[in-house]
């Protein structure tokens, strides 16, 4: 007996700042089918939402604890939202409408659709949520990125954060337990009713005890040290899943060596759990890789490193990970590398990147991301200098920078090195001061992996911390649905 079954593909053409969706077919049907003309079809678009945690917290503002730390920092928490044009499937091209409002409650700003707009670095003392909202037959090319900075007290360091989509389900491959650490899990409901949300926390014995529920109300953020649900673990990872609606997670951490502030960080869920994972952008001192492996089975990992000169040799080549636990590699100092990780189970990965000069530090994590899509785009911190790294792959990635005003600058064109990883600095992309980054990797894969994959690393006096491509935008424009029997 025959069944029925639709056959769906379609590919994207990208210049910088727009997306051209086109459509294709797939390898003829076996013999025995009954061929049909293709009937065009329009494909839903969805507008993005991502949610910024807002400014750091404290262990008073944590779910079941005592305040232990005197709130002597300098600290500044700071947004900065962009929306780049993209094409529609009527040939015309603009960005998406944006809107910036407190989590549950009013806009600051609503910005309709323009041909490109990029907010000011704007102060912020709550959460947010970032909206961009699709337009018939094109998605909504949009991006928020948080920047924290604390100059004085215990909270000293730079961090930044890619706001995060809510999800139903989600991994954060970050924090820890032991003492000198402050690792908070933030949970923001955007819905208009509460939520249940299951937390399994895991270590490098597994999971820890039975995962632990709570309730997130509507419109509010929820903070949970993970000291209390894993006390003395040195390094953890996060399972969140959401019954009832959708959260956005984040862990913030904060480090002290007695009294000398070892740095602060934000950190989000990266690419899904695969048997391979690819990790790009780690160079600086004490450099670690952390691997989760969900699966109920032990994992044995393979790395291999992709330094500016090609392959070489790290202090770990490989690492076994327990079932439902996270492991460890230091790897030491390392210069403009990516890390590729090979797995016989699915895991998730994350680096952090650490400095320290004798005194004070701060550390960065870099998460796994996925494959480059046609385009994407990347706010970029204003303060430090910068660094956007490729993973080893074929082809070219173009690059173009969004000015203050949000107009686009020429793309400047990477060749992709096969076994090396490649780097440019935002300077180079354009004499300009750009705010973001479009990337286009229509024209490129990946050598040693899947894809190729982007981070951005920045340096600034007052720390480090890292910067990971906003998701490619849902939906295309039109697909074309071929019928058989």
């Amino acid at each position: 007996m025959k069944h029925n079954r639709s056959l769906v593909t379609f590919a994207a053409i990208a210049v910088p700042g727009v997306l051209v969706a086109t459509t294709s077919f797939l390898t003829p049907l076996a013999s025995g089918t009954l061929d049909r003309s293709p009937e065009q079809v329009r494909m839903p678009t969805a507008d993005t939402r991502v949610i910024c945690p807002g400014p750091l917290l404290t262990d008073k503002a944590a779910e079941g604890t005592d305040a232990e730390f005197v709130d002597d920092s300098n600290v500044s928490t700071r947004v900065v939202s962009a929306t780049a044009p993209i094409g529609a499937a009527d040939g015309s091209v603009s960005a998406a409408r944006l809107q910036v409002a407190d989590l549950g409650g009013a806009a600051d700003f609503d910005n309709p659709a323009s041909a490109g707009f990029v907010s000011g670095d704007d102060p912020v003392e709550s959460t947010k949520i970032v909206t961009g909202f699709a337009r018939p037959g094109a998605p909504a090319l949009t991006t928020a990125l948080e920047t924290v900075e604390g100059t004085s007290g215990d909270l000293t360091g730079l961090a930044t954060l890619t706001c995060a989509a809510p999800a139903s389900n989600f991994r954060i491959v970050a924090g820890s337990g032991q003492a000198g650490s402050n690792s908070q899990l933030l949970l923001s409901n955007p819905g208009t009713v509460a939520v249940q949300a299951s937390i399994q926390v895991m270590s490098a014995a597994g999971a820890r005890g039975e995962p632990t529920r709570l309730s997130i109300k509507a419109g509010s953020q929820r903070a949970v040290r993970l000291a209390g649900l894993a006390g003395d673990a040195a390094e953890l990872a996060v399972d969140v899943s959401v019954d009832g609606g959708v959260l956005a997670g984040s862990v913030q951490e904060t480090k002290l060596d007695g009294l000398t502030p070892q740095g602060i960080d934000l950190a989000a869920t990266g690419a899904n759990a695969a048997d391979e994972q690819v990790l790009t952008g780690l160079s600086g001192k004490n450099v670690r890789v952390r691997v989760a492996n969900p699966s109920g089975d032990l994992a044995e990992v393979g790395l291999k490193a992709y330094g500016p000169d090609g392959e070489y040799e790290v202090p770990r080549s490989s690492l076994t990970v327990v079932a439902g636990g996270v492991a460890e590699a230091d790897l030491g100092e390392l210069t403009d590398t990516s890390i590729v990780l090979t797995s016989n189970q699915p895991v998730q990965a994350a680096a952090t990147v650490a400095t320290n000069d004798g005194g004070k530090g701060d550390f960065a994590t870099l998460t796994a991301t996925e494959d480059l899509a046609d385009t994407q785009i990347m706010a970029l911190p204003r303060t430090g200098t910068a660094q956007l790294y490729l993973s080893p792959g074929q082809g070219q990635v173009q690059v173009s920078g969004m000015r203050d005003d949000g107009t686009l600058t020429d793309p400047r064109t990477l060749d992709l090195a096969p076994t090396a990883t490649t780097k440019i600095s935002p300077s180079e992309v354009s004499p300009d001061a750009v705010r973001a980054l479009v990337i286009s990797a229509a024209n490129a894969a990946g050598s040693q992996s899947g894809g190729v994959h982007a981070s951005l690393l920045v340096n600034s006096e007052t720390g480090l911390s890292a910067v990971m491509p906003a998701p490619a935008p849902a939906g295309v424009a039109y697909r074309d649905i071929r019928l058989g029997q």
